[in-house]
């Protein structure tokens, strides 16, 4: 979380003790579902760009590589969109 944290401080160019905690918790929430449930993976689905990047980097080349997946909102939606038609 503190990794994500500072990442994001550094990309968003804002000190990190006025940057909001959310975005960095919610690696930390993925990791809690996948040690408490059943499932192989779960999503965060972001907003972001700049969360998106700090969450990704430090997830990469780690245990949850994969396990845990960024989903870019729009990308998201788009997918949902097309697949009613």
């Amino acid at each position: 979380m503190d990794q994500v944290h500072e990442r994001l401080a550094t990309f968003e160019q804002t000190d990190p003790d006025v940057l909001r905690k959310t975005d960095s918790e919610l690696p930390a929430v993925a990791v809690m579902l996948l040690g408490s449930t059943p499932h192989e993976s779960v999503g965060i689905l972001m907003d972001d760009r700049n969360a998106e990047k700090a969450i990704s980097g430090v997830i990469e080349n780690t245990y949850y590589e994969g396990r845990i997946r960024i989903i870019d909102i729009w990308t998201a939606i788009g997918y949902m969109e097309s697949q009613r038609s």
